[in-house]
């Protein structure tokens, strides 16, 4: 086997590897979708008398922006794209500020501003905007797969 052949086998073997871990992926935010709403069924609809509180609904959120962040993975996984990186870090982010504990100061947000507008201008000056451009041109639904 020669080497163009050697590294065609192991670049196609590590895209089915991705698109396998972007499966399993997936399968884990379905089982944690259910689990999203068993917390929600029994914290509002089964101990409805009882008023939810703030840990309890943030909870909630992380849960849910948990799942949101494992979907944007396994996009990430199967476009092979420069801005889904960037989608993912943009979620993480958003998640951690939304997340921030009562006691905590407004340095945590402000670090979390700074760096969701060190995404921004990662996007905007340092992406290839050219090749950005096209392909929403080619397809304005970049995440439509069929």
């Amino acid at each position: 086997m020669d080497n163009k052949k050697k590294r065609k086998f192991i670049l196609k073997t590590a895209y089915t590897l991705e698109a396998l871990l972007s499966l399993v992926i997936l399968i884990a935010v379905t089982l944690g979708i259910f689990d999203t709403l068993r917390i929600i069924y029994t914290t509002c609809i089964v101990n409805f008398n009882q008023p939810i509180d703030y840990e309890q609904i943030n909870g909630i959120f992380a849960q849910i922006l948990l799942l949101v962040i494992g979907v944007e993975i396994a996009v990430m996984l199967t476009l092979r794209k420069q801005t889904a990186l960037l989608e993912v870090l943009l979620y993480g982010i958003a998640r951690k500020m939304l997340l921030v504990p009562k006691g905590s100061g407004i340095s945590e947000v402000f670090i979390g501003v700074i760096a969701i507008a060190g995404l921004f201008v990662i996007r905007k000056y340092l992406l290839d905007n050219k090749h950005y451009e096209e392909e929403v041109k080619e397809d304005p639904h970049p995440d439509h797969l069929i």
